[in-house]
């Protein structure tokens, strides 16, 4: 048997809460002396307070909790609920990640005073390829992972490696919107061929000819999303400088591809057609 101040280290739960707990009625101690008013605990309840810790981490009430607790709630359930609110953690804190880094690059350009080296950009023509796609309207960064992943596993059962080119996505949202972004994903083919492969839920992924570009204004990103703030700045400011209009929509050409290595590691070309107007 342990006094609290003894069992809160054990247990790794501050005697404050297990206090409180025992207020409420959710968890007690084994034995209360009524004279000295010590609690004491045993380290066989450890199983029943990490199952309320887990289920307040999981952001349950505590009267959630109580009914919980008292319905018995099984270990593969309780490991399976875990198992969802981690992820969860996992995608909000690489949200969180990305804002940072978004932010980070926005003072970079504010402490570059909108100079540009021009060395980053590259000015170059893109033959036509077949494009094994899906178009779909990511609404958040978890929604756009998902849909990566539902191709990648599905055209892996489908489609010959030896068919397969880099890894795209053309962006078809006329305007920036971080919330809702219209992008079509998918697998540059070495070869034309015909193929279709349903994915999980109603989208189908097709082939179609992604056009030949005469002259695309190109920038390296590395990373995520949030670091194309700068490549795209300096294409919008190189175009600008140099008398080029953008057109049609741009692409982003993944050299490096999410799964193969960490997520800040991607490597993407970012394209967008560009001409000069005759003067």
């Amino acid at each position: 048997m342990f006094r609290i101040g003894e069992f809160s280290k054990i247990a790794q739960v501050a005697a404050s809460q297990l206090r409180y707990y025992d207020d409420i009625g959710l968890f007690q101690p084994q034995h209360s002396d009524q004279q000295s008013g010590y609690r004491f605990y045993s380290a066989a309840q450890l199983p029943k307070l990490n199952r309320i810790i887990a289920l307040k981490d999981l952001g349950l009430s505590l009267q959630q909790i109580r009914n919980l607790i008292e319905d018995n709630i099984g270990a593969e359930e309780l490991r399976g609920m875990l198992a969802l609110r981690k992820a969860q953690i996992e995608q909000n804190l690489l949200a969180e990640h990305q804002r940072l880094s978004a932010v980070e690059n926005r003072l970079k350009q504010i402490d570059r005073h909108g100079l540009i080296d021009e060395d980053d950009i590259l000015l170059k023509s893109i033959p036509a390829h077949p494009f094994l796609s899906v178009r779909h309207v990511c609404e958040s960064l978890e929604d756009t992972m998902n849909i990566i992943q539902d191709i990648k596993m599905s055209v892996s059962r489908h489609v010959p490696v030896h068919l397969l080119g880099q890894f795209a996505a053309v962006i078809h949202s006329e305007e920036f919107d971080e919330q809702r972004w219209d992008l079509e994903f998918g697998f540059l083919l070495n070869q034309n061929c015909e193929l279709s492969i349903d994915l999980p839920g109603e989208a189908i992924m097709q082939v179609r000819e992604l056009p030949a570009i005469d002259s695309a204004l190109t920038s390296i990103r590395t990373g995520g999303p949030e670091n194309g703030i700068p490549c795209y700045a300096a294409i919008g400011a190189y175009a600008e400088r140099h008398g080029y209009v953008l057109t049609d929509v741009g692409r982003e050409v993944f050299l490096v591809p999410p799964g193969d290595v960490e997520f800040s590691q991607m490597v993407v070309e970012i394209q967008y057609p560009a001409i000069q107007p005759p003067d």
